[in-house]
């Protein structure tokens, strides 16, 4: 495929978790200066799920909350929240790189130690308001790092969605339960996706699974990931899923969107679809998310600036 040579490439986008989100920005800096009281209003007029949910996502990227944020969370159950919400991450920051074949046996002491902090605060969380949906969604992950029951995170996703149906982080976590690297399978994954896509409404972000699904599907064989991305029914279901998604004229492009904008950037550059791909590349910017590009091998914003140089034609 040739590409026009146009402009010098720019440098890669640094890794933004708050993804261009001046909301999210705020409440990183907060949290970072230690001023609980700004965060929390932050956090509070967040009403809707997936925006209180990537919020807290928010909260799990900046260093040293759990420093502090003990002392709080006793008497306030916001504090609590963002308490559990940031030690999943926190656990996933010492456990290091994505297969757990590689990484040392001392970071999974300190992985399950965090994980099950984590549990607590969450489970204390919901224990005193069982709709709130992040929480629950948070536990989907948390069980699946500390290698529960699939049953248990299925549990904890029927929690979440029974009170919000929608919710991104929810059904994204519990494919990831069900893929064939964690403990299911590709039939599986793929079943869950689908299931959820046909029942989701026009316009919701949750068709995005579909392509998601087929990423995690390329991924497993990486000699035959163009082979398997450029099927013309793995093609057809991508834009499929696009035109039901990020496409369609009632889309709800929320401020975590870019986690579904970068799903569909990658699905297309691999599938060697670039009039589908432009357009999305565009419009995310220079705001790349390690899930998907860290599925591929070194820096997942080299790899987004790679893909978008390729398919807008910059070298």
């Amino acid at each position: 495929m040739k590409f026009v040579r146009r402009k010098a490439s720019p440098p890669a986008p640094p890794a933004d978790p708050c993804l261009g989100d001046p909301t999210a920005r705020r409440l990183y800096d907060a949290l970072a200066n230690r001023e609980w009281i700004e965060a929390r209003g932050l956090l509070d007029a967040a009403e809707h799920p997936d925006d209180r949910t990537f919020y807290l996502e928010v909260c799990g990227a900046v260093p040293g909350v759990q420093n502090w944020i003990g002392r709080l969370a006793d008497e306030d159950p916001l504090a609590q929240l963002v308490r559990g919400a940031h030690a999943v991450q926190w656990a996933w920051d010492a456990r290091g790189g994505y297969q757990a074949q590689y990484t040392a046996e001392q970071r999974f002491e300190v992985f399950f130690e965090r994980l099950r902090l984590a549990e607590s605060c969450l489970y204390d969380v919901v224990g005193k308001n069982p709709d709130e949906v992040s929480a629950w969604a948070f536990l989907v992950r948390t069980a699946r790092g500390l290698q529960l029951p699939v049953a248990d995170g299925e549990f904890r996703y029927r929690e979440a969605v029974q009170r919000f149906p929608q919710h991104w982080k929810a059904n994204f976590e519990l494919l990831q339960t069900l893929c064939a690297k964690w403990f299911g399978s590709h039939e599986q994954m793929h079943g869950f996706a689908r299931h959820v896509a046909t029942r989701a409404p026009a316009g919701s972000m949750l068709h995005a699974l579909v392509p998601l699904a087929h990423l995690e599907t390329a991924i497993e064989a990486p000699a035959q990931v163009a082979a398997y991305m450029t099927r013309a029914d793995v093609r057809s279901d991508l834009r499929i899923a696009a035109n039901h998604s990020i496409w369609h004229p009632e889309a709800e492009l929320r401020p975590g969107s870019p986690n579904v904008l970068n799903v569909f950037a990658m699905a297309f550059s691999l599938s060697e679809d670039p009039a589908a791909a432009a357009p999305v590349f565009q419009q995310l910017g220079s705001r790349p998310t390690p899930v998907p590009w860290s599925y591929l091998p070194g820096d997942f914003a080299a790899n987004f600036r790679t893909a978008r140089d390729r398919v807008l034609g910059v070298s």
